[in-house]
């Protein structure tokens, strides 16, 4: 009988399966969905992807976020390969769909879809406390969330029973004990609102939460000059500086700021009034990089957004300004410097509260660890976009 050699069916090796990866992405209703992209996806595939899915016609308001292995929340840089940040900085493989660029009034939201969902992060602000609200003005905010999202007041559905569930006030307030009290009130103020058109009362809310302190900003914790705790909020029109210390803020508008600084832990603000010139460390390396990036990218959006306001024009407004440059040796670094136009923005809402200055005497070397963006310096925009 002739021997018979049995051999197992090999496996198969799919190397495109194997380039391939899913990311999930938790949207701002608290819902998630899958993305399958590949190993060199760039985050902006991702983003498109999402926003063409929800039907999202103005994605440009919109970013990825992701956790960081020391838990802070970052921002995933749209045109970098995807899963090469996740795989350095993030926890975990899990993405949330935020809105990174805050706007002034609703003008610019004219499409539906985008304003609901910049409705639901603004509620999410409020409700998490990232903004400053009273109770006064929470129950206002509440009551446009439910004629938003119910309709008009029906006296049998919406009693204080039906909305305990439902997440109206901020945190702070209703661990306070005052949820009773609270739910009462907006009811009748949700009553008073009876006929407003569901699309209005989100324009209302947005409308109304853009004067609470806080709004749009992204805070981080430094140290001053001094060795003393503050808290640096980025936004569109421009640096709040918060003291731990003695409880004061400084706001630096746009046109104030001549140049942002970032060297090694070290982020610092060049001011048109030389006595108002800082700096503050930050706990790594990466954070004041990071810190520094978000100057960039916001200051950007406030140049670019301008204009598109005067044309009545909201496409491509927001575009990366990071490049590459090779250095020497053939190594890569970021850019060293970033020119920009110097426009002139209003007021800071409730955060200009003047502080004496603090002086800076120091110099900056422009090395190729250093990275600064001229806010003075005269330069074509569109060169940058490009």
């Amino acid at each position: 009988m002739p021997f018979k050699l049995r051999l197992k069916k090999s496996r198969q090796y799919n190397v495109v399966s194997k380039s391939l990866f899913v990311i999930c992405v938790e949207l701002l209703d608290s819902t998630t969905i899958e993305c399958t992209l590949s190993a060199e996806s760039v985050g902006r595939e991702c983003l498109d992807n999402v926003c063409q899915r929800l039907g999202l016609n103005q994605p440009e308001f919109f970013g990825l976020r992701y956790i960081s292995r020391h838990g802070s929340p970052r921002w995933v840089e749209l045109e970098r390969p995807l899963k090469r940040q996740l795989d350095r900085y993030a926890r975990d493989f899990i993405l949330y769909l935020r809105v990174m660029y805050y706007v002034s009034g609703v003008s610019l939201l004219h499409d539906e879809m985008t304003r609901y969902h910049y409705f639901l992060q603004l509620k999410s602000d409020v409700i998490e406390g990232r903004m400053s609200c009273d109770p006064k003005q929470a129950v206002l905010l509440a009551s446009y969330s439910m004629q938003a999202e119910f309709g008009s007041h029906d006296l049998e559905r919406h009693t204080a029973e039906y909305l305990k569930d439902f997440g109206l006030f901020p945190k702070h307030l209703t661990q306070q004990g005052h949820l009773e009290s609270l739910t009462e009130a907006v009811i009748l103020q949700h009553a008073a609102l009876a006929g407003l058109a569901q699309g209005t009362a989100e324009e209302y809310y947005i409308l109304a939460a853009q004067q609470l302190d806080g709004y749009g900003q992204e805070t981080f914790l430094a140290k001053d000059e001094s060795g003393n705790e503050v808290i640096i909020g980025i936004s569109l029109t421009g640096i709040v500086v918060a003291s731990e210390h003695n409880h004061t803020s400084k706001f630096y508008r746009w046109k104030d700021i001549t140049n942002v600084v970032n060297h090694k832990r070290h982020f610092g603000m060049e001011c048109q009034n030389p006595d108002e010139s800082t700096q503050f460390q930050l706990s790594d390396v990466e954070s004041a990089k990071y810190v520094w990036r978000m100057c960039v990218h916001q200051h950007t959006f406030f140049m670019q957004n301008e204009q598109a306001s005067e044309t009545g024009s909201t496409a491509q407004i927001v575009r990366s300004l990071f490049t590459q440059t090779s250095t020497e040796d053939g190594t890569q670094i970021g850019s060293s410097r970033e020119e920009l136009d110097s426009r002139e923005v209003g007021g800071g809402g409730g955060w200009e509260r003047e502080v004496q200055g603090v002086g800076w005497e120091r110099e900056v070397q422009r090395a190729q660890s250093t990275s600064c963006l001229d806010l003075a310096a005269s330069q074509d925009i569109e060169k940058l976009r490009a």
